[in-house]
């Protein structure tokens, strides 16, 4: 199915979440070190994850840890 402008917002958590997960698995970090990184336990970061919920300096934990690229977080934070 297409994607269409009207839930672009839905894109943006799935797109960060399956980047994130992704990142993880190939860095060999996990929820529980994630989780402590940004100061919360593994729970809270699953459910952050899953809902696609974080802070802006959340996120930029997150990219300093997953070693995102510059194109890379433009694209996953572009709207």
């Amino acid at each position: 199915m297409p994607r269409v402008a009207i839930n672009k917002k839905k894109y943006l958590q799935t797109d960060l979440r399956e980047w994130m997960v992704g990142r993880m698995d190939r860095l060999g970090k996990n929820q529980g070190y994630m989780g402590k990184k940004l100061g919360i336990t593994q729970q809270a970061f699953s459910r952050r994850l899953r809902e696609g919920h974080f802070d802006n300096v959340q996120l930029y934990v997150i990219f300093k840890e997953l070693e995102a690229e510059d194109s890379t977080i433009l694209r996953l934070m572009r709207m």
